[in-house]
């Protein structure tokens, strides 16, 4: 199927250039720091004054993009309020801990990022490293709130999988009993409802979320009970008694009753995807600042061969080496497992088209088994089909972040073992390749999840505005975004670049 095809493709484009531009500046912030604190810890221990010059050259790095993350995200988040109204209602009521929580990691960065550079001089030098752990702490705090809900729209809590003609994927609910008491067991039952158990109030049943998305979408669009597909669900008493009972008013008790019972404050953190997002994440974050780092120090040590340049390149190809390496045997590993295990039609649309060879060494990645069976996209129904385009993109970020694995390892050998210094302006591209690896991962995950917004349970359709910006409109947001960018870029050019390099 066609990434276009599917509903408002112009908002969805919008969103991804806000968003990413974001993540881009983002992984910095995740990163950077990281870097800063240990090179301090370094000088700390050698009372060498380059370390202590790196260290402050990095905090000056993440300080100025911190700045302009922080001005991005607050105009991304107002974009997803204004074009995926629904979406961020339903985040509000029933996912809403780990949104609330990010405000105060939010205020943990604000706090110590700033106190982390402006006041170095101002406290002793075991006391600022502390102010610099508070500092990563509050940025990776910041990030996993985030991943936590965006796990939850890539696999919620309680999702099912299994064999599409049993009416797979499902959703575990858990329904109030008086709403229990209203509703047609045995129709529910026919059309794929399995009862899984009941609580004091509750029954815990496994609904098909095809059943799911037509429910949400009618309590969205402020239908009643008697217009929506829940109508043919209850009994013959309760159809005369509630057929003019907004659909959303049923679905809020069941959402909010689900939410109680799995945890209000862990829900989005039990998503059996989490762990492996937020590692992978923060380690793609850390990944893209260490070789943004070495390109910094490598031209700088071209351009002018300053001492301090070169240690900085060898401190930052060590960090590069062990992030790429991390991130792709372990934390990339885990990922891919994930996928392969709650995302089917996403894992399916990747080996659509691959040659064998390619798919079994995907499926033994996967499952341990190079001829493991696995749902092909063919048997998927099309109204659960991701695009195919993920295949592409895919591949194209599993290349692109190989040939950075083996630039790191050729870069080692050369600086370590054969004692050269292979400095040079093109290097340059270095991190350019892995923002554009980190962005293809983005795209891959959020492309692959269409057609929903969360899965199994709001589709894109319902989750939109129903008064999208016109096309001027979306292109000056989308410069907006592109100018804060440039004015970055400008900006690390000017007051970093130059002064330091």
């Amino acid at each position: 199927m066609d990434w276009a095809s599917y509903p408002a493709f112009g908002d969805r484009v919008l969103s991804m250039i806000g968003i990413e531009i974001h993540w881009l500046i983002l992984q910095y912030v995740l990163g950077l720091p990281l870097m800063a604190v240990i090179a301090e810890i370094i000088w700390l221990k050698t009372k060498n004054e380059k370390w202590l010059k790196i260290s402050r050259t990095l905090a000056k790095g993440f300080v100025m993009v911190f700045a302009v993350g922080a001005a991005m995200g607050t105009a991304s988040e107002f974009g997803l309020v204004l074009l995926w109204p629904n979406l961020t209602e339903a985040a509000g009521k029933y996912i809403f801990f780990p949104l609330y929580a990010e405000v105060f990691a939010f205020l943990m960065e604000v706090i110590f990022v700033y106190m982390f550079y402006y006041a170095w001089k101002k406290l002793p030098s075991k006391a600022h490293i502390i102010v610099g752990i508070l500092a990563i702490t509050g940025a990776w705090f910041s990030a996993t709130m985030i991943v936590s809900v965006n796990s939850y729209m890539q696999a919620p809590t309680g999702i099912l999988i299994g064999d599409y003609g049993h009416g797979y994927p499902k959703l575990t609910l858990f329904v109030p009993n008086d709403i229990v008491s209203a509703l047609n067991v045995k129709a529910l039952q026919n059309a794929g409802m399995d009862v899984l158990g009941k609580t004091k109030d509750s029954a815990i049943v496994a609904l098909p979320c095809s059943t799911v998305r037509q429910i949400v979408s009618d309590a969205f669009s402020g239908r009643i009970i008697r217009d929506s597909v829940l109508y043919g669900f209850l009994t013959t008493q309760a159809k005369e008694k509630l057929a003019n009972v907004p659909v959303k008013v049923v679905l809020d008790a069941i959402m909010w009753n689900t939410v109680k019972n799995f945890g209000v404050y862990t829900i989005t953190f039990q998503s059996p995807v989490f762990v492996a997002s937020v590692l992978h994440s923060i380690m793609a974050g850390i990944t893209v600042s260490a070789f943004t780092a070495l390109a910094f120090y490598a031209y700088s040590a071209y351009r002018r061969s300053k001492d301090v340049a070169k240690l900085g390149f060898k401190y930052s190809l060590v960090f590069a080496t062990i992030a790429i390496i991390l991130q792709g045997l372990v934390t990339g590993h885990e990922m891919g497992v994930a996928v392969a295990e709650w995302n089917r039609e996403k894992f399916a649309a990747i080996l659509e088209g691959s040659p064998k060879f390619l798919k079994s060494i995907e499926l033994f990645l996967a499952y341990g088994n190079p001829n493991a069976k696995y749902v092909e996209y063919s048997e998927i129904p099309n109204a659960l089909r991701p695009p195919t385009i993920i295949h592409t993109l895919y591949y194209l970020k599993i290349g692109l972040a190989v040939s950075l694995a083996v630039t790191a390892l050729v870069l080692a050998y050369m600086v370590f073992i054969r004692k050269k210094e292979p400095y040079s302006p093109y290097l340059l591209a270095l991190p350019v390749v892995a923002q554009v690896v980190s962005f293809l991962g983005w795209s891959v995950r959020e492309i692959g999840r269409k057609p929903w917004t969360i899965y199994g349970i709001m589709d894109v359709k319902t989750a939109h505005t129903m008064n999208p910006p016109d096309t001027i409109t979306a292109g000056l947001i989308a410069l907006y975004f592109v100018v804060l960018l440039l004015a970055l870029g400008y900006g690390i050019y000017r007051f970093l670049w130059r002064c330091e390099g």
